[in-house]
């Protein structure tokens, strides 16, 4: 009893103490609002030099939006691959093909002394949580032999080429990612998870059946017989609207190369997470609007485009941004607030080309390359990526996203007034490539009149004296 009483005074004077904190919060907003431009006031000994302070909101800057083509994409350490090829109707062609290791699970691997090969299989299982376009429509891929090695020591960018041998087969066929597909194992036919199969040729069987038992004894030496696979996606052919994006799982081992000798004896190669692997992706932006955008450097225009795997990013230049920084008086400028809200063209959008998860906002450096801004390396929680402050998810209940650079702005400020550099280099729009991982694409409305700011720039500052 006595225990309880505790804990409902406990309670009570938490609650008491709660509400004359908040209460005397209150008294001083409300007295330094409320206070006249004189330095005897009350309340401005809360402000640095006991100044005084105006805020100001306004929304009227002149932005110039353009759209630029983007950086090659470091592929070599995705949280999965893509696959496939589409012909976007906005966008022109683009595909996502990968290059792979495969390995062995067990040492002292043997096809017997005399072996009759009969058939080499491909078989790779979908992640059904990405995929982007028209994906009944028919794909075409090619499967090579790689090569040459990965190298775990070597980064490896989007637009890499690698040398390709042979090819060892071929597959043509929809993107089916909800039905189980058949595959035998142990003379059994079983459903596995949905995948594609590739019936690879005979050639390929033979060599690792006809290996000696060197290559068996160790996975290095495996991988440096048979240095990986490449499979590429042929983007020609494929009319307007048609082809599609899909990932698949290199990592979880349920990807496959299973040959089968003997009648009825197979031995299975995995895609697993010890095999080094990469993307390789190719966009062909041929709508004449992009690439009259991307040799109009500087110019605006009120649509611009996004596309994601290298394909192109979207500018936004603010000229006069510094002119809030400019005719101070032993006057401080805090930021409050700077974010822009971006909106997706009317008539983009489909249930194939769908939005993507979030958008990404960059600086550029001396060489136009991509810079992480401050608010996004400071409200990022590892554990769960979500940016609360940040933002750049996209509201489907306002139809558009909001990124806010409160933090980036006050330091292009800061630099400005302090150590007078112009940071006011404009910002870049990008589609992240990873985490997620999404083939999306994006048309922004840039419009900006008097009736309706589709993309806004948000900005509330206060002029402090010092």
């Amino acid at each position: 009893m006595n225990q309880l009483w505790v804990a409902k005074i406990s309670h009570l004077f938490c609650i008491r103490r709660t509400f004359l904190i908040q209460g005397f919060l209150l008294f001083l907003i409300f007295t330094v609002v409320s206070c006249k431009n004189t330095d005897s006031d009350l309340g401005l000994n809360l402000i640095p030099g006991n100044g005084e302070f105006n805020t100001f909101q306004t929304d009227t800057f002149t932005i110039n939006t353009y759209t630029v083509k983007d950086d090659s994409i470091k592929t070599d350490s995705l949280s999965t691959n893509l696959l496939g090829a589409i012909n976007d109707p906005h966008f022109g062609t683009s595909s996502a093909s990968v290059a792979s290791q495969l390995t062995i699970t067990q040492t002292g691997i043997s096809f017997g002394a005399s072996t009759k090969v009969d058939s080499a299989i491909l078989y790779i299982r979908f992640d059904k949580d990405y995929n982007y376009g028209n994906l009944k429509s028919n794909q075409n891929l090619k499967v090579y032999e790689l090569n040459e090695a990965i190298d775990e020591s070597k980064q490896y960018f989007s637009n890499y080429k690698p040398s390709l041998g042979s090819q060892i087969g071929n597959w043509s066929g929809s993107f089916n990612i909800t039905d189980s597909v058949p595959i035998y194992y142990e003379q059994t036919k079983i459903k596995v998870a949905p995948g594609i199969i590739i019936k690879l040729d005979n050639n390929t069987a033979e060599k690792f059946a006809n290996a000696s038992a060197d290559v068996y004894s160790s996975v290095e030496s495996f991988q440096n017989f048979f240095k990986g696979i490449v499979i590429v996606a042929q983007s020609t052919g494929l009319n307007a609207g048609d082809g599609g994006i899909v990932a698949i799982d290199m990592f979880s081992g349920t990807s496959q190369l299973m040959v089968y000798y003997n009648d009825s004896l197979q031995h299975n190669f995995e895609f697993n997470n010890n095999c080094s692997n990469y993307n390789l992706y190719d966009c062909n932006l041929m709508n004449p609007e992009i690439t009259n955008q991307i040799s109009s450097t500087g110019k605006s225009f009120n649509t611009t485009f996004i596309q994601s795997m290298g394909g192109c990013k979207t500018k936004i230049e603010i000229p006069n941004l510094l002119n809030i920084a400019k005719g101070l008086n032993n006057e401080r400028i805090i930021i409050n607030e700077a974010a822009f809200v971006l909106t997706p063209l009317n008539g983009t959008i489909s249930t194939s080309y769908t939005l993507p998860y979030r958008l990404n906002l960059f600086q550029p450096d001396i060489n136009q390359n991509d810079t992480v801004i401050i608010d996004y390396m400071d409200y990022i929680n590892p554990l769960t990526s979500y940016l609360s402050k940040y933002g750049g998810m996209f509201n489907s209940l306002s139809g558009n996203y909001t990124i806010r650079f409160t933090r980036q702005l006050q330091y292009i400020i800061d630099q400005y007034l302090i150590n007078g550099k112009n940071l006011n280099k404009g910002f870049f729009v990008k589609i992240p490539s990873d985490k997620p991982i999404t083939p999306t694409r994006i048309v922004l409305n840039n419009s900006r009149n008097s009736a309706y700011k589709a993309l806004q720039f948000r900005i509330s500052y206060t002029k402090i004296k010092i």
